[in-house]
């Protein structure tokens, strides 16, 4: 007899639509502001509150502003059940996340670049749009969990830079789309958890070792995914 395959990370959460926007509304400010780490965000955490809850902008510059705004409406867009593509939510969402940096937003990098990481200057290859969507395609329809096609996807994303800017940023909001979609609980990379992060986020690009995806899909699963867990009440009989 034949075992049933398990996977390597099952899904952690089973939520309904009413926690999800309950979770995600409840923890917007600290979503905002983890997220605008990566793209170069200076606000404290209770700035990146005061902006969000009470539009209050003093001694904030106008680019933390901005940041700040276009993050809070990036995950707004989770909220919304549009039918389309997830390469096309990923072009809506970097116009959004990138609309104050990048050269083109929302469209597929056709040009050079290069990423500074802590093992030096990383140069991600070129990709054409075609090539992304086979990535999609590909890391969508394997028989994983959707929680770890969401963590594939976030990485590809990632790693390849297939946006002209703001692609972690990106990254990290589709995989909240796969998971908001599908009840999974949310991806948050915590403030104190990023150093370690970005250490593996620095070999995952500088090599092609599978040994460095593996430890950083465990690291997120581990670390970086949260959601509602209720309490458990144990009746004994006597």
């Amino acid at each position: 007899m034949n075992e049933e395959k398990q996977p390597n990370f099952p899904d952690k959460y089973h939520l309904s639509r009413k926690e999800l926007v309950y979770l995600l509304k409840k923890n917007i400010v600290e979503l905002v502001y983890n997220a605008g780490k990566f793209e170069g965000l200076n606000t404290t955490l209770l700035q990146t509150e005061e902006i969000i809850k009470y539009n209050r902008t003093n001694n904030v510059a106008v680019y933390d502003v901005l940041t700040v705004v276009n993050l809070k409406r990036g995950f707004e867009m989770l909220l919304n059940d549009v039918q389309e593509p997830l390469l096309e939510t990923s072009k809506r969402i970097n116009r959004i996340v990138a609309a104050e940096d990048a050269l083109f937003p929302g469209e597929i990098r056709s040009g050079g670049v290069e990423v500074s990481t802590i093992q030096g200057r990383y140069v991600p290859p070129i990709l054409t749009e075609d090539d992304v969507k086979n990535q999609y395609h590909k890391i969508m329809s394997q028989e994983i969990s959707e929680t770890e096609k969401a963590l594939h996807l976030f990485l590809f994303i990632s790693k390849n830079q297939i946006f002209w800017n703001g692609n972690v940023g990106t990254a990290l909001l589709i995989a909240n789309k796969i998971m908001f979609s599908n009840g999974l609980g949310l991806l948050s990379i915590p403030e104190n958890v990023f150093m370690k992060f970005n250490e593996l986020l620095s070999k995952y690009y500088n090599s092609n070792l599978l040994v460095n995806e593996s430890n950083i899909i465990s690291f997120l699963y581990e670390q970086c995914i949260f959601g509602i867990n209720y309490l458990k009440i144990i009746q004994h009989t006597i």
